[in-house]
């Protein structure tokens, strides 16, 4: 009797000190025969990653399928429930890629030219946009500004279509001469999203959903603030002094293509597959759109949420981590669990069985 109430009263004093979290409890969801020791590997790295915050969200996809994908931690500290793979999380500037290869498949579509002035599809623009291109914005070298300060990224109003947001920044000047040198920038990206709804005639999300979610079959990917968006998790910052608050009520909406979408990391990962499979656009034109990278590293950040993915085209890897808490820390293990990741399901990694078909090139060491 005195064993078994030691036994519950050091559980008790564990749980009270954060040393025995119940929110470490993970979701599998999909679990591909043959990369079972990857798995347990990957485990193990991104369990970690809710010490800094509440839920994490992982997916991987090799040659062109997705082979594991699993939830870990809770929607919320206190009392959540279990995260699920399925999730959508705020993935910020991941969805700039899902945007960029919107504006490749319209452009092979004959709708816009990626070489053309914007104002021959928005003739309204100011007139400093005229030597702006499509192609420009995509790259960050429209001379198109970026936040002024943090509190501008920091939005609550709700934009429907991309032209609603417009007024948030369009009469600025530009900030550098386009084409002279890159400029990041995610009002580039919401002007792109504007020329895309405008040439289809169709406003963004609608357009990003028919021609890219549907075909690729991401069922959790939505316009943040939009009817189906809803999603469980509680978001989170972490402030100078490493507490954990509850981030602020916002709707990043209005960044549309830039930052404006939730998403899972199973459909981040469904996306990059369809990519690799052609189904989207043929790969001759993702590579030319690439240029000399064979990979493609990205991240997202802003109040509650933190995403990174990598896609690679020889080893055909995709990672994508999503959580719910931003901050500095999270940010840099985020990182390191992406590169992780990509390597210990990389088709040569000796965990791996090398399938039939598969590159023998070493990427990752």
């Amino acid at each position: 009797m005195k064993n078994a109430f030691m036994s519950l009263a050091l559980a008790a004093l564990l749980l009270l000190s954060g040393c025995v979290a119940p929110r470490s409890v993970s979701v599998p969801g999909e679990a591909a025969s043959g990369y079972e020791r990857a798995i347990e590997r990957g485990r193990n790295i991104v369990s970690p990653l809710v010490r800094r915050g509440s839920g994490v969200s992982v997916a991987v996809g090799v040659n062109g399928r997705l082979v594991w994908s699993e939830g870990f931690g809770r929607t919320r500290l206190d009392d959540g429930e279990q995260v699920r793979p399925e999730m959508p999380f705020r993935v910020y500037s991941l969805i700039k890629q899902v945007t960029s290869l919107l504006a490749l498949q319209t452009a092979l579509r004959g709708e816009v030219d990626l070489r053309a002035s914007v104002r021959r599809i928005i003739p309204d623009l100011p007139m400093h946009y005229e030597p702006v291109t499509l192609l420009q914005l995509l790259n960050h070298r429209a001379g198109v500004r970026h936040y002024r300060d943090a509190a501008e990224a920091v939005m609550t109003d709700h934009c429907v279509t991309a032209a609603e947001a417009l007024p948030l920044f369009l009469n600025f000047p530009l900030v550098a001469e386009p084409g002279s040198n890159d400029s990041y920038s995610t009002w580039g990206f919401v002007l792109a999203s504007a020329v895309l709804e405008t040439a289809a005639g169709v406003p963004f999300g609608s357009l990003l959903e028919e021609r890219i979610l549907t075909p690729a079959r991401m069922t959790s990917t939505r316009l943040e603030g939009s009817p189906g968006a809803d999603t469980p998790l509680t978001f989170y910052d972490v402030d100078d002094d490493g507490r954990i608050l509850i981030a602020p009520a916002i709707d990043n909406s209005c960044k549309m293509g830039g930052g404006g979408f939730l998403a899972s990391a199973e459909d981040l990962v469904r996306f990059h597959n369809a990519v690799l499979r052609g189904e989207l656009v043929p790969m001759p034109a993702v590579r030319q759109l690439l240029g000399d990278r064979t990979s493609l590293a990205a991240g997202g950040r802003g109040p509650g949420g933190q995403s990174v993915s990598l896609v690679d085209l020889e080893t055909k890897v995709s990672v994508v981590v999503l959580s719910n808490t931003s901050g500095l820390e999270q940010q840099i293990a985020l990182d390191r669990a992406r590169g992780l990741l990509a390597a210990i399901f990389a088709p040569d990694h000796p965990l791996i069985p090398l399938e039939s078909g598969a590159r023998t090139h070493q990427r990752y060491p």
